[in-house]
């Protein structure tokens, strides 16, 4: 007999059980070891007479142990390898193109609740209508303390594009759906919500009339990263948020990562939020390349992009206020974002929000897209975009190809907007960088460098403020310099008009 048989009938003698109740050689190996060091901790343990009573089945003992100190045994928990849809028992279908939904999500099922809950999906052209991790369907948790919410598996390719998943084609249904519970099952903090689940390393492949490329709704902590998204029906990730019942149901979306995302040729957006109520989490290098509508629909709270890109949509992103005004709209941080050739009128569209801030932003908008719009759409105190802060960044007009094209437009309801220090391309025939910015917001502040320097000596110049300093309203006064024939004075304007010259 080999030592492998011999291992084997060993495993096989501890377990009392059929050799082929154990699954793949990995899990035999891990389940055999445990077995084994179970088996020599046994044996190192004192002799008890109450050790097998049916009564104790050994508490006395393991009791009575702690107390003096001595040895007692440990149970100890296996923890499988990841589970592969490889596996006999989910029926993988080997012929090319095969339908293999029900293999791969019966591996993902049993990876929800399987110690370990790790699927490792297989190199190649894996053909679905839809996988998914939900617990729509299972028990629900308390409404608050422990769980806090199910704990997700992992579910990891061999790369991002190595492992295809390619959807079947006719399906309608989103290609990977992650859920937790949902109306008024998802209760009013992270209970009931999916947590930890991790995609990774693979490539999701849609078809046409097909949904979304990821679908995520009631999930807190979840981890998206290395994944390639294309020619999907829908947009390439969806971001549910239907119920925000304030203290009573709410479907969570905090916490959440997407890293490295390539999203190509989706049907509608690359990224986007329902707009019901707002959503957070962070993303880092995603892109969103010849979308069918826009690169990023966003209702942001505590939203940060980082060196993210959205190229050849309808827009490259516009931040939306949610539907439901109780859910604050507010926080959305963009660091080192791209936009470029936009079909739409601009780049960026910012419609509402509190304390947004734009930090170098690229502007190529080489479609006769304007670069940046906030607060175009006159709808009102509700929708007003309050302390938007644009330190830096690049804004590329091209005025000899594009006549009307601006680097800043601001509407009425762009409040208190601060623009400092962005570089504006000029371009031929054009001096003045007033002359590419459109202002009809309220306190807007523009530091722009053609218009302000600062002495090696330690004080600023400002060359140009206005043409003429307004008039304020009572209680108030504007200063600032304005033209007086040829040339410029600095002032100070009062309610009833008066003027007093402070410097010229």
């Amino acid at each position: 007999m080999s030592k492998m048989t011999e291992r084997r009938a060993e495993s096989k003698a501890l377990k009392g059980a059929p050799l082929s109740e154990f699954g793949t050689g990995r899990r035999n190996f891990l389940a055999g070891a445990a077995i084994a060091a179970a088996g020599v901790v046994a044996a190192a343990a004192p002799a008890r007479a109450d050790a097998a009573t049916p009564d104790n089945t050994g508490t006395a003992a393991a009791a009575e142990a702690a107390r003096k100190g001595g040895p007692h045994q440990t149970p100890i928990t296996v923890t499988e390898g990841p589970i592969s849809p490889l596996d006999p028992e989910f029926n993988f279908n080997q012929t090319p193109g095969a339908d293999n939904t029900a293999a791969i999500q019966a591996a993902i099922t049993k990876a929800m609740t399987a110690p370990g809950g790790e699927v490792a999906l297989p190199a190649g052209e894996l053909y679905v209508s839809g996988l998914a991790v939900d617990y729509r369907g299972t028990p629900t948790q308390p409404s608050n303390g422990l769980p806090y919410g199910y704990a997700g598996p992992k579910i990891v390719g061999a790369g991002m594009r190595k492992t295809r998943i390619i959807q079947i084609a006719g399906s309608t249904k989103d290609i990977f759906t992650v859920c937790g519970q949902v109306d008024d099952k998802s209760g009013p903090a992270n209970n009931n919500k999916a947590t930890g689940v991790m995609l990774a390393d693979f490539e999701l492949t849609g078809t046409p009339g097909g949904g979304n490329g990821l679908y995520l709704r009631s999930l807190v902590n979840c981890e998206f990263r290395n994944l390639w998204i294309q020619k999907t029906g829908k947009s390439g990730i969806f971001r549910e948020r239907a119920t925000f019942v304030g203290g009573v149901n709410d479907e969570y979306s905090y916490a959440n990562a997407w890293n490295k995302i390539k999203i190509v040729a989706p049907g509608g957006w690359g990224v986007e939020d329902s707009g019901l109520a707002s959503i957070g989490g962070s993303m880092t290098n995603v892109e969103a390349i010849s979308p069918g509508l826009g690169g990023f629909l966003l209702a942001p709270t505590n939203m940060t992009l980082l060196d993210c890109q959205a190229i050849g949509g309808t827009v490259g992103l516009q931040s939306v206020r949610n539907q439901n005004l109780r859910s604050v709209n507010s926080g959305l941080t963009l660091l080192n974002f791209r936009s470029e050739g936009s079909r739409g009128p601009y780049e960026i569209k910012i419609d509402a929000g509190i304390s947004h801030m734009i930090v170098n932003p690229n502007f190529f908008p080489t479609s006769g897209a304007s670069c940046l719009a906030v607060g175009v759409d006159n709808r009102g105190s509700d929708y007003y975009v309050r302390n938007l802060t644009v330190v830096g960044g690049y804004f590329g007009v091209i005025r000899s190809q594009f006549p009307n094209q601006k680097a800043m437009v601001l509407g009425s309801d762009a409040r208190s907007t601060r623009f400092i220090t962005p570089t504006i391309e000029l371009g031929a025939g054009v001096d003045d960088e007033y002359a590419l910015v459109t202002d009809g917001g309220y306190r807007s502040s523009f530091d722009l460098p053609g218009t302000t320097s600062v002495a090696a000596q330690g004080y600023t110049t400002q060359n140009r403020f206005a043409d003429a300093v307004p008039t304020p309203a009572a209680g108030a006064v504007n200063e600032g310099w304005e033209k007086n024939g040829a040339t410029w004075r600095k002032v100070a304007v009062f309610p009833d008009g008066h003027r007093v010259v402070i410097a010229s």
